[in-house]
């Protein structure tokens, strides 16, 4: 027991400490930190001058912010916020691109290494060159660089305190890439709606498999230590509600990503721009590389040279483009199918069905929890007739004590012992009958008369027989012979028990060959003649022993015989009536068993048992108490009522405990098998039916009429 309640508080502090990671990993996560490709291990730990330096830097930012941009507007490259990791310092040598957009603002310029957009202060422009090494830290939106060619942004205030617009001439050899003939607008600065957010939103397969695992908690804690039940089950439930929250909860502010709403002429740039025309890998809006969703490659050709207005995120992912491409459109009208936690989920649930199943047994779980719900009476009875006029039903507590029968089953099952077999005072006939008689039988009393005769001629209790000589008797005594006075009397007995002619054989033949006879009917005959009265026959010891063995043996067989048949015999109970029984095997009498059962007696000595058991058991006082756990009603009319013990509060607690968790997981099994193979079948018609659309909106024959999106689901 010992090792079980460690391993089950091992799991529990487990699952705990799982809980509180995902809990607050979810909580505090970055939510526009992104990965950069071009960094890679050594980093250094911002140092405190540095630290300082970037606060300052970022609150003169935005003070700045707030004095020229417009009341509730915003911009991503200039709202910085430090996080866990911008005490890391990633040194690169890179190239700095940097392009412009069409705007009223000065400052709107965009600076990137490789693929990635960064910060760089506005007074380091001068500063750039062919290789640039630059310093820089994550924030939550994008990384910030504190140092370009050795300048560091710790002297960077001291330099020039304002952020005025500089008019500096370009070098040479900066690697900046102008804003060339076709400017691009700004029109606004948005986040990105549900819609757009639910594509990049997990799909919750992580949240299922810790539901999962909820589910094994709750299943743990019917059969674990009631002193691990609580924290298991309190365990599973915050497990639930969190996986839970997490999957159905609105994102916040924080969670949704920015959207640039540029307008402009996109055009197919690159070295194979002409010979390439199938990829949409090389479209540029200026000089923004544009990365578009892989389904809309046949149709973005309709927008290439002409004014139009584009959604990108921050790393060039378009999500609206012209008259009709548009992602939100598309979860909107033809949504995600996210099948694979319905599966997790469908799978976790038949594991702890097939646990239930398997451990737990089910049914009074299930009969008490029905009962429960449909509420429950308390009924005592001292007599049929009033437990006759009571409706039962099952659930109902009721105390019955009386004065009826053990009953005697047909059948006896192997995995249980019977105290006062052949009864089974675990079952009491209750009923106005007469009580049956004892077992009675001329059989066992031809035995028991054979075997009396016997015995007493083999081993008489005096020493001088009055029928013998006393001469003769003391001869006999001296020889250590053995004299039968009486041996027609044995074969009388004999034949009144055998009188089959397949009965007794070894002993017929025994017994004529000490009656120096021809065969058993001549010995028989002259027996009932008298022919053989005063007949005495000499046995030696060895002899006389063999003879008593002989007739032990042909008795043995029909006490065995008869006392099983009578025992059969009062498994007949008069009809109608009770048959109270205790479907635990509890033994509803109070008399003391026997410390040997019936059939483990010697065989003479069984019958004188079963009268013994039969006289006290057909007709004796029972109590019998507990919760109605059956009720039916047999051929002869004889209404069968199971009871249980009454469960305590602890053992109530687990039944129901065990059959909410089994309707939860039957419920659960069954709900997401059926949404996994619907979302699956969705999911395969999905991008079909996103590309039926389109091609509708494109088709130069429908023009305006294609203005609606018909829901496929």
């Amino acid at each position: 027991m010992s090792t079980i309640v460690i391993i089950l508080a091992v799991m529990l502090a487990c699952s705990i400490g799982a809980g509180c990671f995902f809990w607050y990993a979810m909580r505090h996560r970055p939510p526009l930190a992104k990965p950069l490709p071009f960094i890679s291990p050594p980093f250094r730990k911002l140092s405190e001058d540095e630290r300082k330096a970037v606060e300052r830097y970022i609150d003169s930012l935005e003070r700045h912010r707030q004095n020229t941009l417009p009341s509730g507007a915003s911009s991503a490259t200039d709202h910085l916020v430090l996080n866990s990791q911008s005490s890391n310092v990633y040194p690169v040598t890179r190239s700095i691109t940097r392009y412009g957009l069409s705007t009223d603002d000065p400052h709107k310029w965009r600076y990137y290494l490789d693929a990635v957009e960064v910060h760089l202060p506005p007074l380091w422009e001068q500063y750039i060159a062919d290789e640039n090494y630059v310093e820089l830290i994550k924030t939550q939106t994008i990384p910030l660089v504190i140092s370009l060619n050795g300048h560091s942004l710790v002297n960077y205030v001291y330099e020039q305190p304002a952020l005025a617009p500089v008019a500096r001439p370009m070098g040479q050899k900066a690697s900046i890439r102008k804003e060339e003939s076709e400017n691009i607008e700004l029109l606004s600065v948005r986040k990105e709606t549900v819609e757009e957010y639910a594509l990049s939103r997990p799909d919750g397969t992580r949240e299922a498999c810790a539901v999962g695992i909820a589910l094994l908690l709750l299943f743990i804690s019917l059969i674990g230590p009631i002193m691990l039940m609580p924290w298991l089950v309190s365990a599973a439930g915050v497990i639930i509600l969190v996986s839970f929250w997490s999957l159905y909860r609105r994102p916040g502010k924080n969670d949704l990503r920015e959207i640039h709403c540029l307008r402009g002429a996109p055009k197919r740039w690159g070295l194979f721009g002409e010979s390439n025309q199938g990829q949409i890998s090389n479209i540029s809006l200026g000089i923004i590389d544009l990365i578009y969703p892989p389904h809309w490659q046949p149709y973005v050709a309709h927008d290439l040279g002409q004014s139009t207005e584009v959604d990108i995120y921050l790393n060039r992912q378009v999500v609206r483009q012209g008259r009709f491409l548009s992602l939100q459109d598309e979860v909107r009208n033809f949504p995600i199918q996210r099948w694979r936690k319905n599966m997790v989920l469908a799978a976790g649930s038949l594991l702890v069905m097939a646990l239930l199943i398997a451990w737990i047994p089910l049914s009074m779980p299930l009969k008490l929890s029905m009962a429960w719900l449909k509420g429950t009476e308390s009924v005592q009875v001292h007599s049929v007739n009033e437990l006759g006029k009571i409706p039962l039903r099952v659930g109902d507590s009721l105390k019955v004590t009386g004065e009826g029968m053990c009953s005697i089953p047909t059948t006896y099952q192997g995995n249980r012992s019977y105290a006062f077999m052949p009864f089974d005072c675990s079952a009491v006939y209750w009923n106005n009958a007469a009580p049956l008689p004892q077992p009675q039988s001329d059989i066992i009393d031809k035995a028991t008369a054979l075997l009396t005769t016997t015995s007493q001629q083999l081993h008489p209790q005096s020493t001088t027989d009055p029928k013998l000589n006393p001469q003769l008797a003391t001869a006999i005594q001296k020889s250590g012979m053995i004299l039968l006075d009486d041996f027609s009397d044995i074969v009388q007995r004999t034949q009144d028990l055998c009188s089959q002619e397949q009965d007794c054989v070894r002993l017929k033949n025994a017994l004529v060959n000490l009656g120096n006879a021809k065969d058993w009917e001549t010995l028989v005959r002259r027996a009932n003649s008298g022919a053989l009265n005063g007949m005495n026959v000499l046995l030696r010891p060895v002899s006389a022993e063999a003879l008593e063995n002989l007739v032990n043996t042909a008795t043995s067989s029909f006490f065995y015989r008869e006392t099983r048949r009578a025992a059969e015999a009062l498994n007949s109970p008069p009809p109608g009536g009770f048959l109270i029984l205790s479907d635990e095997g509890r033994q509803l009498v109070s008399q003391p068993a026997p410390t040997v059962s019936l059939f483990d007696f010697n065989a003479p000595d069984q019958w004188p048992e079963l009268q013994r058991l039969a006289g006290m058991l057909l007709h004796t006082q029972f109590s019998a108490s507990g919760i109605v756990t059956n009720i039916t009603t047999d051929a002869n009319g004889t209404r069968h009522i199971a009871l249980h013990s009454a469960p305590d509060a602890i053992t109530l607690g687990r039944y129901l405990g065990t059959s909410l968790l089994l309707l939860i997981v039957t419920l659960s099994f069954i709900i997401n098998s059926l949404l996994a193979l619907r979302r699956i079948h969705r999911n395969r018609m999905r991008t079909s039916a996103i590309q039926n659309y389109y091609d509708k909106c494109f088709s130069p024959t429908l023009g305006a009429t294609t203005q609606s999106i018909r829901p496929l689901f």
